[in-house]
């Protein structure tokens, strides 16, 4: 009986070290150079004896697999797929935690002029001297306060005439004259005569922005904080009103979301800094005087709202807007206050 035993807490033992020997854990989110075959080790945590599968090729051609957006959604079921191809004995060792992964494609970096789509903004000026379009180039800089790692222009080949013509004794201006992907510029050329040429053009223009992402699906309504977000770069048009990483915390959504999401003006608002009952600081203008005094909130509201508090100290209500947590301003004047403290 006592041998039976030892032996069927053998077999169980033995049986729970293989079902144990690797582990496969879905990423949420995955961004990626597109080009590159995606792997088992770019979507998946990998532990124990799945390691060895960390190059298991799942997509090999990721940007045929994506849509328009350049994104691309891996299942489960994929992976399953892609280990079964490569080791049909292994799989059922495995344990899988996760139901899909977002994958981003980015654009790689260019490593040299050949090898770009886009037209480069020149490292000099041409050997005759400043064309045209270095003149584009130091204003697109300076407007757009970017420096030129991070300003990609492209140009039309109907437009390079334009854009090499040397501009020795001329006196340039060039104002963009909209906010686009594609900036519309508008170029005039005065020479020593007093003679006038005027162009306009379009240029591609692509900004390298520090980006925050949602790092999970959201719903709307929620108020994002450190552990839904995650820091990116992205190359975006100059319109696109994205969030800058150190506003997005306090953000509340205005819309459901997607894990990798990236998170525009459009997306979220202010979430609520002062919320109904709260004792807030009111601090009160009159003039050059300024009186601090404290009061309840009779609502909630989010910076920039004028709510309605009340005083503490017995004066009655009164409206102030909201500024930041705890803290509202009323310009008014201060007789209806008299009770304030300083």
């Amino acid at each position: 009986m006592i041998r039976r035993f030892a032996m069927l807490m053998l077999l169980l033992f033995a049986a729970s070290a293989v079902r144990a020997q690797g582990t496969v854990s879905l990423k949420p989110v995955a961004r990626l150079s597109i080009g590159i075959p995606v792997t088992l080790a770019d979507v998946a945590e990998l532990s124990g004896s799945a390691q060895h599968l960390a190059d298991v090729e799942v997509v090999a051609d990721p940007l045929a697999a994506a849509g328009a957006d350049n994104r691309l959604t891996i299942t489960m079921d994929d992976l399953q797929r892609a280990i079964h191809a490569g080791s049909t004995s292994l799989i059922s060792r495995l344990r899988f935690t996760g139901s899909s992964c977002t994958v981003i494609l980015r654009p790689a970096p260019p490593t040299s002029a050949t090898e770009q789509t886009t037209d480069p903004i020149p490292a000099k000026p041409h050997p005759t001297g400043l064309v045209v379009r270095d003149h584009i180039e130091a204003r697109l800089l300076e407007t757009l306060a970017v420096s030129r790692d991070r300003l990609e222009l492209t140009f039309a080949n109907r437009d390079m005439a334009l854009l090499m013509t040397p501009t020795t004794g001329w006196t340039v201006d060039v104002q963009p004259t909209g906010s686009s992907a594609e900036l519309p510029l508008r170029i005039t050329m005065y020479d020593r005569s007093g003679d006038i040429r005027d162009e306009s053009i379009r240029v591609g223009v692509r900004i390298l922005r520090d980006v925050v992402r949602t790092s999970r699906a959201l719903r709307r309504g929620s108020t994002l904080t450190e552990e839904d977000l995650t820091h990116d770069t992205a190359w975006l048009a100059p319109d696109v009103p994205f969030i800058e990483p150190n506003s997005a915390v306090g953000l509340r959504l205005k819309r459901n979301v997607g894990a990798g999401d990236l998170l525009t003006a459009g997306r979220v608002e202010l979430g609520q800094v002062i919320k109904k009952g709260d004792i807030v600081a009111i601090h009160v203008i009159s003039g050059s005087i300024v009186i601090r005094t404290p009061a309840r909130a009779l609502a909630s509201g989010r910076i920039g709202d004028q709510i309605e508090f009340e005083s503490l100290k017995g004066d009655g209500t009164f409206t102030a807007e909201v500024k930041a947590p705890g803290r509202a301003v009323l310009i008014a004047n201060m007789e209806s206050l008299t009770g304030a403290d300083h």
